[in-house]
C-alpha cells in the first residue's frame, strides 16, 4: 500500500507551484523553494527587486537563482512514471 503514496509524493514533489506541471530547469530562490526557471522569471518580470517568492512571499533583493540538477532529475523520474495527461482539444 505504501507504493501508491510514495508514487503520488514524487508527483507532488516533482512539481512546479507556478505552472502546476513538472519542474523543467527548476531553480532555487534564497528561501528555499524551487520552480522552473521560466515560471520564475516571467514572475518576477520586474528588472529590479525586491522579489517576493510566490510560495512564502519572503523578499529578495535580488534573483539569486541556483540550479536544483538533483531536483531536474526526480522530475524527469516522475514524468518517465507518470506522463502528464494531454491536454483535451
Amino acid at each position: 500500500m505504501a507504493a501508491p503514496d510514495l508514487s503520488t509524493n514524487l508527483q507532488e514533489e516533482a512539481t512546479c507551484a507556478i505552472c502546476l506541471d513538472y519542474f523543467t530547469d527548476p531553480v532555487m530562490t534564497d528561501c528555499g523553494h524551487n520552480f522552473c526557471r521560466e515560471c520564475i522569471r516571467r514572475c518576477w518580470g520586474q528588472p529590479e527587486g525586491p522579489y517576493a517568492c510566490p510560495e512564502c512571499r519572503e523578499l529578495s533583493p535580488q534573483r539569486n537563482l541556483r540550479p536544483n540538477r538533483p531536483l531536474a532529475k526526480m522530475a524527469e523520474m516522475a514524468r518517465r512514471l507518470h506522463p502528464p495527461s494531454p491536454v483535451p482539444q
